[in-house]
């Protein structure tokens, strides 16, 4: 397992906990972080024993963007250069969004450009009573590249998203409920535990299952009808098809909890 300075790693009920670690700069992101994150990332993508991940972040803050001392770093950096540090920068966000196990960010603080777009990268997120999501990208002249344009458009519906990304005003976790960019609130207190609590409730399930239904929910925005009925039917064959299933209605026939094993 690879040595981390920037994030915590630990694998536990078939969970892997990635935990921003920089809370002296609330958590923000330098070209370190973003490479650990994407190293963790695909670890807990490529090993069996994780079905589930969940995101947070140490001290007051999920997240508060892009470290400052990186603008400087970027400055005047144009063509190939800066692509490839965009594609470093995007690879754990995309890891996130991509691979077939759930995701879920527990927020609290601050969750603030690639802060915020890392929680949208999740597929699901609890936020505490004190969360603020923005993405903050245009104060300084910049748009929002890590995926949370086409993430923020899919949960809140374009012309909101517009308005949060022009505008870079906070949404507060009473807002970000109701308009769908938090799936629930809690207490801070609370929040580990709600977290823990929800994922498990989805890992309770076949993990072919929600791989299926990931890939089938990300792209449904993009897909006719007619279409999603066709890979419904191929998603469905290929759940019906596994051993999970067997082992699901062996499970509810004989009264006991199912043991998936992922195939």
């Amino acid at each position: 397992m690879p040595e981390f300075e920037t994030i915590r790693y630990e694998v536990r009920d078939s969970v892997a906990w990635i935990t921003l670690a920089r809370p002296e700069r609330r958590n923000a992101m330098n070209r370190k972080m973003f490479v650990e994150l994407a190293e963790a990332a695909e670890q807990a993508s490529d090993d069996e024993r994780v079905r589930g991940i969940v995101l947070s972040g140490e001290g007051s803050s999920f997240c508060a963007g892009l470290d400052l001392s990186m603008l400087g770093e970027l400055a005047g950096i144009q063509g190939a250069r800066f692509r490839s540090f965009v594609r470093l920068a995007q690879r754990p966000f995309a890891l996130l969004a991509g691979m077939p196990k759930p995701s879920l960010a527990a927020v609290q603080g601050h969750a603030l450009g690639a802060g915020c777009q890392l929680a949208l990268a999740c597929d699901l997120r609890v936020a505490a009573a004190d969360a603020r999501f923005s993405i903050m990208e245009a104060k300084y002249g910049l748009i929002p590249d890590l995926g949370g344009p086409h993430r923020l458009a899919r949960l809140v519906g374009p012309a909101r998203a517009k308005e949060l990304i022009w505008t870079t005003r906070a949404a507060d976790a009473e807002e970000a409920e109701r308009i769908g960019l938090a799936n629930r609130v809690v207490s801070p207190d609370q929040l580990s535990k709600e977290a823990e609590a929800l994922v498990l409730d989805v890992l309770a399930h076949s993990p072919v299952t929600i791989g299926l239904v990931k890939d089938l929910v990300d792209r449904a925005s993009e897909t006719p009808l007619e279409v999603e009925f066709e890979r419904e039917a191929t998603a469905q064959n290929a759940a019906i098809g596994s051993s999970d299933h067997a082992e699901a209605v062996a499970a509810f026939l004989e009264k006991r909890p199912p043991r998936f094993t992922g195939r």
